[in-house]
């Protein structure tokens, strides 16, 4: 946490100056993840990270990334959890060393990060709104962005539960990048999460997928039902390994 400097959320609309929120997308299985769209910026992502097209960057609070309904993909991938690019509150840290490496190993690449909030987010955690003013489409957005760690006084909403039965892997329809393919251990485990019973689906990933999506909409409204220490577990076993 001591590495990141704050959140960025882009936008075309001008209008964005008057919002009270910042608002998901709405609820679906088919295209990509409900939540807001963020861009976590470090002191080693800030010069190379791709930010999402939009004239408008605003600026939020390091502080939201205290709250537990988020996740974050190092490689943009429609906000689809899975085990290898996602990682979560509980495992920030070990998220922000990783891409620290990456990055520093990898000089010359351009990232794209994605973090996703699963409630609208209150503009109380807005810091800053920059406009930029150039017609360019492909102005160099990122030279615009602050260099230093910016948060405000308002404490983060802790009472907000996250929603992870999400892995739908197989719908991401943008620029073919290289996300390793979760396992099947990983699909068992996303399965008693989501409290989805496999031996109906017999350990096929597609039925497991069916089975989940089909019950996602009821798990989004009613989180709790999740068995989130389970995920939690697993993904913390799986980084020691690393």
């Amino acid at each position: 946490m001591e590495e990141v400097y704050y959140l960025v959320h882009v936008t075309n609309n001008p209008d964005c100056i008057n919002w009270s929120e910042l608002r998901c997308s709405n609820f679906n299985t088919n295209n990509q993840f409900p939540g807001v769209y963020l861009s976590l910026i470090t002191k080693y992502n800030i010069k190379k990270d791709l930010l999402y097209p939009g004239k408008y960057l605003i600026i939020l609070s390091r502080k939201l990334l205290l709250q537990q309904n988020y996740h974050i993909n190092l490689t943009d991938h429609n906000g689809i959890i899975s085990e290898k690019n996602t990682y979560f509150p509980w495992n920030l840290d070990k998220c922000i060393r990783k891409y620290k490496r990456f990055l520093l190993k990898n000089k010359y690449t351009i990232t794209h990060n994605e973090v996703i909030f699963h409630d609208n987010i209150d503009m109380k955690y807005c810091c800053g709104i920059i406009g930029i003013l150039k017609n360019d489409i492909y102005v160099y957005r990122n030279e615009f962005l602050p260099t230093i760690k910016i948060e405000n006084k308002e404490d983060p909403d802790m009472t907000k539960l996250p929603f992870y039965c999400y892995p739908f892997e197989y719908m991401y329809d943008g620029v073919p990048l290289p996300v390793p393919k979760s396992s099947n251990k990983w699909y068992e485990m996303m399965s008693n999460v989501c409290n989805v019973n496999i031996d109906e689906a017999n350990n096929n990933h597609e039925e497991i997928i069916k089975k989940i999506k089909d019950k996602a909409y009821e798990l989004y409204n009613n989180r709790h039902e999740q068995n989130i220490s389970l995920l939690k577990d697993y993904s913390q076993s799986t980084i020691k390994k690393k």
